[in-house]
């Protein structure tokens, strides 16, 4: 699952990308990863990580940024200091409900994930590290697709899950981070295609970050 890639695209802003965040999660954003095509990108500097599998710790626990692989991805943000910052992530499908729902931020503070449609999920990234590793201009997204290894014909069928679906949901906004130039065009599109996640996102960063911070 390790994988890397350095793409020089000109000059234009720095975008990192991480997958195999934690877990066995590599075995599903190295797909995505593979996928990307030098057509896909905007002018700028791309680095694309992927990692081997790891013990699985939350990035909502501090315990995730002291382990080896926390501090490894801190050095990159540290050293790259990007412009965009991507998180690609899987999920059980079982947990749907759990990551998306209210109480998720009555017991942990952490604003529950947003629902992109076919069962894609995105947010912003940990705010252990939003506030103290980028800058307001940053754009912080985390992308989350149901694990590849979990997608059991009975899962698939209970959940009504369409992968065809999910795969172009996630791949156009994958390929809206790529492609975008700036911090406006991200927020400009974004707004033009997912005007409420992006509300939502709004009231959720309130929430944790203030009124005066971003949504992403």
């Amino acid at each position: 699952m390790s994988y890397f890639r350095y793409i020089d695209n000109g000059k234009g802003p720095t975008k990192l990308f991480i997958g195999g965040v934690h877990g066995n999660e590599g075995l599903t954003s190295l797909k995505f990863l593979k996928r990307i095509d030098i057509e896909d990108l905007s002018p700028g500097q791309f680095y694309f990580y992927n990692f081997d599998k790891t013990p699985y710790i939350s990035t909502i626990r501090k315990e995730y940024y002291e382990s080896e692989l926390g501090l490894r991805i801190l050095d990159l943000i540290g050293e790259l200091q990007p412009d965009f910052y991507t998180e690609l992530h899987c999920y059980n499908l079982k947990n749907y409900e759990k990551l998306t729902s209210m109480e998720r931020y009555r017991q942990t503070g952490i604003p529950p994930l947003i629902k992109l449609g076919n069962h894609i999920l995105v947010s912003s990234v940990s705010p252990l590290i939003r506030m103290t590793y980028f800058t307001t201009d940053t754009v912080c997204k985390t992308l989350e697709f149901p694990c590849f290894e979990k997608l059991t014909p009975e899962i698939i069928d209970k959940y009504d899950f369409d992968k065809d679906l999910a795969i172009k949901t996630y791949e156009d906004l994958l390929k809206l981070i790529l492609r975008s130039p700036s911090r406006e065009h991200f927020e400009k599109e974004m707004m033009k295609s997912h005007r409420h996640q992006v509300h939502l996102a709004m009231k959720y960063a309130e929430k944790v970050f203030g009124s005066d911070f971003p949504p992403y």
